[in-house]
């Protein structure tokens, strides 16, 4: 389900298919360009993780063919260890291709930082 909640995009995938998730992602990078968003959380659900390696295409596209607002925020809020995994890569990879995107341990933490409200650390943008 995508929503738009104080300011920024919130995907929560809840239980959906791999399928699902990739065509969520694609919803996601569209409703970003078309808004012109510039901050956004990933909140992951009990799905598949292979589903979310389409993060990776979807994050290329915006940044190449599209361009990214340069104060785009992203906050990754993964539910099991495996999507953690694929979350921590996709972090690498989006940082490296111009996206302030981190990995959070919980919604708090994410909302905090994308609301600007982050105490410090390594999240300070």
């Amino acid at each position: 389900m995508i929503t738009e909640i104080a300011g920024y995009v919130r995907v929560d995938f809840g239980d959906c298919s791999a399928l699902e998730a990739a065509e969520a992602y694609r919803s996601f990078a569209a409703l970003c360009l078309e808004k012109r968003a510039n901050r956004a959380l990933l909140k992951a659900g009990d799905e598949d993780p292979h589903g979310h390696c389409a993060l990776h295409e979807v994050a290329r596209g915006m940044a190449t063919h599209a361009g990214i607002a340069i104060d785009f925020k992203l906050a990754l809020l993964p539910s099991t260890r495996s999507i953690e995994a694929v979350y921590r890569e996709a972090q690498q990879y989006l940082r490296a291709a111009g996206f302030n995107a981190w990995v959070f341990a919980s919604e708090d933490e994410a909302t905090a930082w994308l609301e600007g409200r982050a105490g410090g650390g390594e999240t300070v943008s």
